[in-house]
């Protein structure tokens, strides 16, 4: 049976796919099952909270600066946990009545207790095979990039390939070149990706090694592309993932091998960050261009991650969108898959979450699709899919009962995938929690839309402050009104309530910048918190509250994840996700937020990170 969409205006005169009604119907059966799974849960921790009340806890937290981020009870002293779950929160004589002999016990002294934070968009099972090498994450500029490169190549003569990230146009002014990186590496390949991990700068050696020919057609002309110069020959730059095939070709991809190792380090640095939740917008890999390596990659990955969960030693409740990057990508087969590994791993510490299109690139290459034309320039961008396929998933997906978020860094693309969520809620799907990642550059009209119809948004702070140049690279890209008018909206989101997460899109920031607290000081202040010497930028934003902030990497992530039931907010009956702090966070200033240590992460009733506690 051939599936035609018609719903308001057509999506294309002749647009239909073969989706048979049973790939729509069963997944709702599926839904129907899991909305009656999870009333009967709720109904079963009601009663074993009322019942827990009178026996004694696992974990009593007391005399503690709770925040519950729960609007009806905002704040509490003492918190108790018996197995898994929540089953007190109020004042301190009514936990003490909870304590057994085997109870453990914490007085926090004042300090701030907090419900698990949850990550709205980090790609971090896989992060690792673009981090290693040469660090350029601060270098200035060119020639100092190249003196960083020399000297970690002379430093290690054994490796065959010399790999580096955090290169920086944007600061060092221009693009480098393969004849620069030549100077310094003659005799081996070299792949150093950018800040970004989109871009790429190799050497000659590498191209060599990754079999790219002078006459290899751009995957996407304007988006998915290698920069020529007059005489058509390569300059070292890849655009976009067009890399990506050379790269692996020259053996930097290795998931057999380098998977578990990568995801025990990732997982680690984030649970001391007070993480307990993850939103994996598509597992960043150099496959993800190609629709049928990277279907292989995920239910590798998956797999592996099962195991873990399994085991018991899945320490990150983690969410996963497929990708859906490849540009001959068909939104049918897209959805089909997903609903195909939904069906495997659908429980609350491993889930498949939907999809996640990543259409364009970013703006600070031009790569991504504006309604006008970049500052000084007559391009727009472009895009590698397009309106139409865009409608297609949010429709095809939403008739399903699965949600879609979109990498919607260009103003176009926003409009593009607005009107998508819009016509797929005009055709009747309720999936309340699609997304827009990034939420850059934001038209009037659009903004209200997503204000009016409470269209969920993630973003990360740190790429709309003056963080490593984005501020001076904003203004000259986008241009002082476009950024004061369009740019960073999340915070006039934050302001009135609306559904925001903030998270840090690891490995586009080092791992370093992962921490939830980071994102909340700066959507507190619009400032780094590296640099000191940080101005707020844009100036006509406002930064947020802490009760915002904070909501923004606990109860809105949660329910982008559709678990606003089970976890965000510290309630009787939900799941024992805890963060403990090593002061009261209600007395910090603001530029100060991100020193606070977390002292103990408690995920499902165990501690997942203790120091100090």
């Amino acid at each position: 049976m051939t599936f035609s969409l018609a719903v308001g205006k057509p999506v294309s005169d002749n647009f239909s796919f073969d989706f048979t009604l049973a790939h729509l119907f069963e997944p709702r059966k599926h839904m129907m099952k899991s909305v009656w799974s999870k009333t009967i849960l709720s109904l079963l921790l009601v009663c074993s909270s009322s019942v827990a009340v009178g026996q004694t806890a696992d974990l009593v937290f007391t005399n503690a600066s709770v925040l519950t981020m729960n609007d009806d009870s905002p704040t509490a002293e003492a918190v108790a946990v018996t197995g898994n779950q929540i089953t007190y929160v109020g004042d301190a004589a009514g936990a003490e009545a909870l304590v057994g002999d085997n109870t453990e016990v914490f007085d926090l002294g004042g300090d701030t207790l907090l419900p698990g934070f949850v990550s709205g968009h980090d790609h971090l099972i896989a992060q690792g095979w673009n981090t290693r090498g040469v660090n350029l994450f601060g270098v200035e500029s060119v020639e100092d990039a190249l003196a960083s490169i020399k000297e970690y190549a002379d430093a290690n003569p054994d490796e065959d390939i010399i790999f580096g990230f955090g290169f920086n146009r944007s600061v060092y002014g221009r693009w480098p070149t393969k004849e620069e990186l030549d100077g310094v590496l003659p005799d081996r390949p070299a792949f150093i990706l950018d800040y970004t991990i989109h871009d790429i700068w190799m050497n000659s050696k590498a191209f060599d090694l990754g079999e790219v020919s002078i006459d290899e057609p751009d995957q996407v002309p304007g988006v998915m592309y290698w920069q020529r110069d007059a005489e058509g020959e390569f300059t070292g730059i890849g655009i976009e993932f067009q890399w990506a095939p050379a790269y692996r070709t020259a053996g930097g991809w290795n998931i057999e091998s380098d998977l578990a190792g990568f995801q025990q380090v990732n997982y680690a640095a984030a649970v001391e960050t007070g993480m307990t939740a993850v939103h994996v917008p598509l597992i960043a890999m150099p496959t993800v261009t190609d629709a049928e390596l990277v279907k292989e990659d995920e239910a590798l990955v998956l797999e592996y991650l099962q195991g873990l969960e399994q085991a018991g030693e899945l320490n990150l409740r983690t969410f996963v969108a497929t990708a859906f990057k490849d540009p001959t990508g068909d939104p049918a087969a897209v959805v089909e898959h997903t609903l195909s590994l939904r069906e495997k791993y659908d429980s609350d510490m491993l889930r498949i979450w939907g999809i996640k299109i990543h259409p364009e690139g970013n703006w600070g290459s031009k790569t991504s699709w504006q309604l006008e034309p970049y500052e000084g320039t007559d391009s727009r961008g472009a895009a590698a899919i397009e309106g139409e396929k865009i409608m297609a998933t949010y429709l095809l997906a939403n008739a399903a009962g699965i949600p879609v978020g979109t990498h919607v860094d260009g103003s176009q693309t926003v409009r593009n995938t607005v009107n998508a969520i819009m016509a797929a809620r005009g055709a009747g799907f309720d999936v309340p929690n699609n997304l827009l990642h990034h939420y850059f550059t934001v038209p009037d009209t659009e903004h209200r839309l997503v204000i009016e119809n409470g269209i969920m948004v993630n973003t990360t702070p740190a790429f709309q402050s003056d963080w490593d140049g984005e501020d001076e690279n904003a203004l000259a890209l986008l241009g002082r009104a476009r950024v004061e008018a369009q740019y960073a909206r999340y915070s006039s989101l934050m302001a009135i309530g609306h559904n925001v997460s903030i998270a840090s899109d690891v490995p586009s920031s080092p791992i370093d910048m992962i921490a939830p607290l980071f994102n909340v000081e700066i959507a507190m202040t619009l400032q780094d918190p590296q640099n000191p010497e940080s101005k707020p930028f844009p100036l006509s934003r406002k930064p947020a509250t802490l009760e915002q902030a904070l909501k923004a990497i606990t109860i809105h992530p949660a329910a982008q994840q559709a678990m606003e039931d089970k976890i965000g907010s510290i309630e009787v009956g939900k799941y024992a996700d805890l963060v403990v702090l090593d002061q009261d966070i209600t007395t910090v200033a603001p530029r100060d937020i991100s020193d606070i240590k977390v002292l103990g992460t408690v995920m499902d009733g165990r501690f997942t990170h203790r120091d100090g506690i």
